[in-house]
């Protein structure tokens, strides 16, 4: 497997690549200059993060519910636009607002380059308007960013000071990590994390352990289950809560096997087995939602849970750089091999 491993990874641009299972470490391998130690960018891995510090935030009461309108926490945006009370904080986490945004990267109006970039981020929050109600996933930087500020406003801490108090400390992260800010010293809530690779799989190791970290509930397990369940990833499509799932398949030569299969998987996302034929006689594909997650940057940047197999995953780097298949297929397939 290290072999098979070193071998695909090479020419994929990763950086760093780290497999956990068991608290054992399987497999770890660091690529060109990058070290252990090296602080590497996770981009929208940190929504995981953030999504984490609002569970948190709901565990303490300093959320009182997700069902609360933003405009609760952030009540000067109902000046801006009376439909955002229609949002709640679920709404942002699950990517349905409704909230008008523009996230292309090649127009200097857009508020991505403008949160990336910008000397003042709370401000590009705070002009949000709706666009529509809320309802359809659409997958939008500023939803994150304004679960940043309403974490801030809910526990009166700086959303850095929060993570420092909440995670990075009890979960006894080896390194000093660092997060974006702007010229306010705000931090870019949708983004930009940068810690060393272990660090990165610890936060898979605390939603692996139901939000336990040796013997202490960091978040809780209902929290967990609301960002992990497959029947709830199914439900919404392979994105809850700021984590993300992607239909699994299976293929069977014997059509029997096949029906078994479908029928005794206990997730409800399984589809009727499909004939068709691949130059070597009939085969049946299955479709299912596999139990495993993943927190993901732009740039296939994953932090992978498969529960199942008491794995973690961390791929850190560049753009994937192997055409044979996709960076977060690549993880399954990983994970269904150990």
């Amino acid at each position: 497997m290290k072999r098979t491993l070193d071998s695909i990874l090479a020419p994929t641009h990763t950086y760093s690549f780290l497999i956990i299972r068991n608290d054992s470490i399987l497999y770890e391998n660091y690529f060109g200059n990058i070290k252990p130690e090296t602080q590497l960018p996770s981009f929208s891995v940190a929504k995981a993060f953030v999504a984490t510090l609002v569970g948190i935030a709901l565990d303490e009461g300093k959320i009182k519910s997700l069902d609360d309108p933003i405009t609760t926490y952030l009540p000067e945006l109902k000046k801006r636009d009376p439909n955002l009370e229609k949002v709640t904080i679920q709404h942002l986490l699950d990517m349905r607002s409704g909230i008008k945004s523009l996230e292309t990267s090649n127009s200097p109006f857009s508020n991505v380059i403008k949160l990336s970039f910008g000397h003042n981020v709370t401000k590009v929050a705070l002009k949000s308007k709706t666009e529509k109600t809320p309802g359809e996933k659409e997958y939008k930087n500023l939803n994150t960013q304004l679960l940043g500020l309403i974490v801030e406003r809910a526990t009166q801490q700086k959303l850095q000071d929060y993570l420092q108090t909440k995670i990075w400390t009890p979960l006894q992260m080896e390194s000093n990590a660092s997060w974006n800010i702007d010229a306010r010293k705000t931090v870019r809530a949708f983004c930009c994390i940068n810690a060393t690779t272990r660090d990165f799989a610890k936060l898979g190791r605390l939603y692996l352990c139901q939000g336990q970290w040796n013997g202490q509930q960091i978040v809780s397990t209902d929290w967990v289950r609301a960002c992990t369940d497959p029947k709830l990833m199914e439900q919404y499509n392979g994105y809850k809560n700021q984590w993300w799932s992607r239909p699994s398949t299976r293929t069977f030569r014997d059509s029997t096997e096949a029906y078994t299969f479908s029928q005794s998987t206990p997730y409800p996302s399984v589809v009727n087995a499909r004939p068709g034929r691949d130059g070597r006689g009939r085969f049946y594909r299955v479709a299912y939602r596999s139990p495993a997650y993943y927190a993901a940057g732009v740039l296939n940047q994953f932090v992978f849970v498969h529960p199942t197999k008491n794995l973690v995953i961390v791929r850190l780097g560049h753009y994937w750089g192997n055409s044979s298949f996709g960076p977060d297929a690549f993880l399954y397939w990983v994970g269904d091999q150990l």
